[in-house]
């Protein structure tokens, strides 16, 4: 500062030299300070030497803690309960309750367990000894709060030994693993194959095997008039097996047509009649008529993708845009056809093999007529009786 503040002509060298060195010294210093914060930084190191806002000397370690203060002497205010009615009813009640004594707790009586009429048990005779073991108990009970002998009442036995067997058996007997679901499901599989396909019933059933399977369709088609609704079932059931036997003809009459063709693909040929259709051409009917045989009755989502694939009708619009009821009614119109036509195939046959019959004992009678009419015998055939030959045999001898 002296420096600084004098003139030019009081300053020296030295004061020069001391003020470089000074500064000298204090960017060192600097310089040095900063290196290290460089390195701390590059390391990702951090010492508590230095603070961020370290502007003074001053340190606050002396100075109290106010949130620490505030915690220790803190008085937390009184809870709000809320107002409680007191009822005298319930105060005596609990007060007598309290009081009396207690009474020895009373046997339970069993709960009957809830049969279903698609189970098939022998509810009868189970109805029978729950009432019984029923009346038993009850009778104990009362027997115990009376005061007397109480002869004038009969007097009911518990179950015995064979009664208790023969109503464990009773339920192992029936189908307590069935649920409603399981027998809906029975049923259903019933209308789609039959009473008689217990494999494909099985099938259908989720968590049963087919000998499970096998021995409720038995117990069923012999109890099956227990059921609440079993007309109602009965008909579904008899309505899906027409349906399945219905199909089953449809095929046969199918397979006879295409038996009478070598090759069905080529040379099959529907006789229409007059009511021929103009939107369905030969080549169409023969082609369905020859997959409906392959992929079976029913399968139409399967036949109208086999019409969209097939190279015969790459470009017929008209056939690849029917959808699967269309297709469905032009099969039963062919398959009313060909069934028509197997009739009448079977009616000329009946009648050649009767007029064959016919005909046999017709010529019978020619052949055998000269033996029939003795008395109006030839003279040659007279002779040949007496031994004699014809005039004719005898020049040639």
């Amino acid at each position: 500062e002296m420096v600084f503040s004098s003139k030019d002509s009081t300053i020296t060298d030295e004061d020069i030299d001391r003020i470089i060195a000074r500064g000298e010294e204090a960017t060192a210093q600097l310089d040095a300070k900063m290196k290290k914060f460089t390195e701390d930084a590059i390391k990702f190191k951090m010492d508590d030497t230095a603070e961020l806002y370290d502007f003074d000397d001053d340190k606050e370690e002396d100075k109290p803690d106010f949130k620490k203060l505030v915690s220790d002497n803190w008085i937390e205010p009184p809870r709000r309960e809320r107002k409680r009615n007191y009822s005298e009813s319930e105060y005596f009640k609990q007060a007598l309750r309290q009081g009396a004594p207690a009474k020895p707790r009373e046997p339970r009586i069993p709960r009957m367990p809830n049969l279903h009429d698609f189970q098939f048990f022998n509810t009868q005779r189970l109805n029978e000894l729950y009432e019984k073991e029923v009346k038993y108990l009850v009778q104990t009970n009362q027997k115990k709060d009376t005061i007397g002998d109480g002869d004038g009442e009969d007097e009911v036995e518990p179950l015995n030994e064979e009664e208790q067997e023969e109503k464990e058996q009773l339920l192992e007997e029936g189908f307590s693993t069935w649920t409603r679901r399981d027998f809906n499901t029975f049923i259903r599989a019933c209308e789609k194959y039959g009473r008689d396909d217990i494999k494909s019933i099985a099938s259908e059933m989720e968590g049963k095997t087919e000998e499970e399977v096998q021995r409720y369709a038995e117990v069923f088609k012999e109890r099956y008039t227990e059921l609440n609704d079993y007309d109602r079932i009965i008909k579904n059931i008899e309505k899906g097996e027409s349906k399945i036997s219905r199909k089953d003809e449809i095929m046969k009459a199918i397979a006879k047509k295409m038996d009478r063709y070598k090759n069905p693909w080529l040379e099959l040929k529907i006789q229409y009649g007059q009511n021929k259709g103009k939107l369905y051409n030969e080549e169409c009917d023969r082609f369905l008529l020859c997959m409906v045989h392959k992929l079976g009755y029913g399968n139409w989502e399967e036949l109208k993708s086999a019409f969209r694939m097939s190279p015969l009708f790459r470009f017929d619009w008209f056939v690849k845009s029917r959808t699967t009821q269309e297709l469905a009614r032009r099969c039963d119109t062919l398959i009313r056809l060909v069934e028509k036509e197997n009739q009448e195939c079977d009616e000329r046959d009946r009648q050649a093999r009767k007029d064959k019959k016919n005909m046999t004992p017709t010529k019978r009678p020619s052949s055998s007529s000269p033996a029939m009419d003795s008395p109006m015998q030839t003279p040659s055939k007279r002779g040949r009786r007496d031994g004699s030959a014809p005039s004719g045999k005898r020049r040639r001898r």
